[in-house]
């Protein structure tokens, strides 16, 4: 699953950074595209034997919805994956709700709906509201993005436990200009901290006996 995921990833990347080379811009391909993931510190208690993996009180938060935001006007909010179970209508049973704000006019709209969701949820888990969020296209915005993910990255990583550190994590990986994958250098052997799981995965070299198509 990683092994594949880091795939996805550099493929965009890769993308995105040949784009910017036929363009004749100098700009980085994070300029553009970030990824990020929750994760909290919470520490064991007294009560809790502590070991090798619950000693320093990490966790990762798992999110079954998923949420698009569009240039503030589209909002869509569902529990379907991509893949046949989520699309195909007749296995699980999903739900989703989307919601579209525009004027007739197609002026982009200040402070609608869309906006304030947006603006919400990023202050909730990046800790509070920036006026860079106003306008999320803007490299200001990018810029604060990435300076508050490795921030809250590095609080979850340091030995010492901050209880109360914002969920929104920067994803572990380093970006080269021509959109190379490489894991953080923050990660000792490039193993998600306190796990033997290695950030960019390893391809298998046989298939499980059963897949989630």
């Amino acid at each position: 699953m990683l092994y594949w995921q880091t795939a996805t990833m550099e493929m965009m990347y890769t993308q995105v950074a040949a784009a910017l080379k036929q363009h004749g811009r100098s700009a980085h391909p994070r300029d553009y595209l970030n990824f990020l993931c929750l994760g909290r510190r919470e520490n064991p208690g007294d009560g809790v034997e502590k070991s090798e993996k619950n000693k320093f009180g990490r966790s990762m938060i798992y999110i079954h919805s998923k949420v698009m935001i569009v240039d503030d006007e589209y909002a869509l909010v569902g529990t379907s994956n991509i893949n046949q179970r989520g699309m195909d209508g007749r296995r699980d049973t999903e739900i989703a709700v989307g919601c579209w704000e525009a004027q007739p006019d197609d002026t982009p709209i200040n402070c609608g709906h869309v906006q304030a969701f947006r603006k919400a949820l990023w202050s909730e888990h990046f800790g509070g509201y920036e006026d860079d969020f106003a306008i999320p296209e803007s490299l200001a915005c990018v810029k604060k993005v990435i300076e508050l993910g490795e921030k809250h990255w590095n609080s979850y990583t340091q030995d010492r436990i901050e209880e109360d550190i914002p969920h929104l994590l920067t994803y572990p990986i380093d970006i080269s200009r021509d959109g190379h994958v490489t894991y953080s250098a923050t990660c000792s052997g490039g193993h998600f901290p306190g796990t033997k799981a290695h950030i960019l995965g390893r391809k298998s070299g046989i298939l499980p006996s059963r897949l989630t198509l």
